[in-house]
């Protein structure tokens, strides 16, 4: 089985540069990923990913900045696959992305780039 994965990718300069605390960056995350499955809910992927709540898959890559977290935006623009940016306000500076649950092995190469978060 192809498992549904949600990939979020978190600018990392956020704590390392900025100074943020580590629960505000891991916010930005939740946030990316609420609101791409709340927006993307009607879909098969989301239904079928949503339907094993309990047994979720997420990875969480890191992205240097901004200017990585629009290079992987359009990644995932330029291969068709849906996702959405959380914006932090009021300052409106894009902090991370989620995408819509895909299989692993449709996913996993669009965004072999970024590493892990750590």
């Amino acid at each position: 089985e192809d498992t549904l994965v949600q990939y979020l990718v978190v600018r990392m300069d956020l704590q390392k540069d900025m100074g943020w605390p580590l629960g505000s960056v891991i916010t930005q995350g939740a946030h990316a990923s609420a609101k791409a499955l709340w927006e993307l809910k009607d879909s098969d992927n989301v239904q079928a990913y949503m339907a094993k709540i309990d047994s979720m898959h997420k990875v969480v890559l890191g992205a240097k900045g901004e200017k990585q977290l629009q290079n992987a935006a359009q990644k995932l623009q330029d291969a068709g696959m849906e996702y959405r940016m959380w914006q932090e306000q009021p300052e409106n500076m894009p902090t991370a992305l989620a995408t819509m649950p895909y299989p692993r092995s449709v996913i996993k190469p669009v965004l072999k780039s970024f590493p892990l978060m750590k």
